[in-house]
């Protein structure tokens, strides 16, 4: 495989991890949040944590646009970029949080199956196969920051949005 199919495979990852948290947003959701309340979860954060459907849609492509650029940065760079290999790491950690967050839960989380099945081992293919490229601490972390900070970004504006 070349490396910038390979490269442009973060993206399609993505969307295909993304189409299985977009189709069980609504239903894990309805399902999830009373027995969280029942568990005596905070209700800002039951909440926070809750979605539907088309908010998740809309909060997804919003991130989509910056998965989509990490890709085409690798691609333009045969890998080689700093922005997209931290974006492969990071993507990678991504997954590791829904397997923590199906463990904390005791149950699925929308994601865990492309998580396990896509996303982890994509990101270890990536570090295999690109491994004599380090990535600078202080790009991982900005990075890292970056997503979170779009991620609830997005979110927040789908929740004004579609209320």
């Amino acid at each position: 495989m070349s490396r910038r199919l390979f490269c442009f495979g973060l993206f399609v990852a993505w969307a295909v991890h993304d189409v299985e948290e977009v189709a069980t947003a609504s239903w894990w959701s309805a399902r999830t949040t009373p027995r969280l309340l029942a568990d005596g979860w905070p209700p800002g954060l039951v909440e926070v944590v809750g979605s539907t459907t088309p908010r998740f849609a809309l909060a997804a492509a919003l991130v989509g646009v910056a998965v989509l650029s990490a890709a085409l940065s690798g691609v333009r760079s045969d890998g080689h970029a700093a922005f997209f290999r931290a974006a492969v790491l990071v993507f990678g950690w991504h997954g590791l949080v829904h397997v923590a967050q199906a463990v904390l839960l005791r149950d699925y989380v929308p994601g865990l199956v492309t998580a396990l099945l896509l996303v982890i081992p994509y990101a270890f293919w990536h570090g295999r196969r690109l491994r004599p490229d380090p990535v600078p601490g202080k790009t991982i972390a900005v990075v890292a920051g970056f997503a979170v900070a779009l991620t609830a970004a997005a979110q927040a504006v789908a929740r004004l949005l579609l209320p």
